[in-house]
């Protein structure tokens, strides 16, 4: 077994047997991993606060050639972002954004965007707007797997000059009014929200985080992008319904 270290954020955790746990790191240099750590849970132990979710790491570990399940034996906390934990609203977005990258990659498919996309948005949860740094993660992510829906022009017919127009899901594209006619899923994009996604897919995570979007563009991105993800996934996140939830109760509140 060869001996791997290595930077990593924890997007899931998994109870294993009485004692131990196996936990879902996202690597700088290796993408995703998982990691089996023996003992951490067991009565008198002091390592448990390292293996919360939402906490970047050094790890150690025996990299296992016949399993995905790799040996941790040494880790040591970098970050574990304190100012995001609490915000109630804060740790679902944080939740929303580590489900979203275990669902969308592979183990040992190394992604260092993914990383510092994570990071990022970790950091800058508590001072930014949850809704508008979540459309911001969607995009990158989206964009650096490869699933970024295709935006340039029409899909039918080329049209290289669309400023809004109409989303298909299904086909993951922009099409013009007249094309729109032939697929059945499609609904507008307004001017604004295609602005945002044309920008947040070409410019960096800084300049990205200071484009600002209305609320109104922002809820119209997010019914997109959960329909298109829809579309591929074939389910729900259990954080994207979370999330939901806690919009609904925080809107009752404002209404007393």
């Amino acid at each position: 077994m060869a001996i791997q270290k290595n930077q990593g954020i924890i997007i899931k955790t998994q109870l294993f047997r009485s004692t131990s746990l196996i936990v879902t790191f996202f690597t700088r240099d290796f993408g995703k991993i998982r990691g089996l750590v023996k003992g951490v849970r067991q009565a008198g132990e002091t390592r448990g606060a390292l293996y919360e979710l939402f906490t970047c790491l050094e790890i150690v570990y025996y990299e296992k050639t016949r399993s995905d399940l790799h040996l941790v034996s040494e880790a040591f906390m970098l970050e574990n972002y304190s100012s995001l934990r609490s915000q109630l609203g804060s740790i679902a977005y944080a939740s929303y954004f580590s489900e979203l990258a275990d669902e969308l990659t592979e183990v040992h498919d190394p992604h260092g965007k993914i990383f510092d996309l994570l990071h990022f948005c970790f950091r800058y949860l508590p001072s930014l707007s949850g809704p508008r740094i979540a459309r911001i993660f969607e995009i990158k992510l989206l964009s650096e797997i490869g699933w970024l829906p295709y935006l340039d022009r029409c899909l039918g017919c080329s049209n290289p000059h669309l400023e809004e127009g109409f989303f298909s899901p299904r086909q993951g594209a922009l099409l013009c009014p007249a094309c729109a006619k032939r697929y059945g899923d499609v609904f507008r994009i307004q001017r604004e929200a295609l602005a945002a996604m044309r920008y947040y897919a070409r410019h960096d995570l800084e300049m990205s985080s200071r484009f600002w979007i209305t609320d109104r563009t922002s809820t119209e991105l997010e019914t997109l992008i959960e329909r298109f993800l829809l579309e591929r996934i074939q389910k729900p996140l259990k954080s994207t319904l979370f999330l939901k939830k806690l919009k609904q109760t925080i809107e009752k509140q404002q209404r007393f």
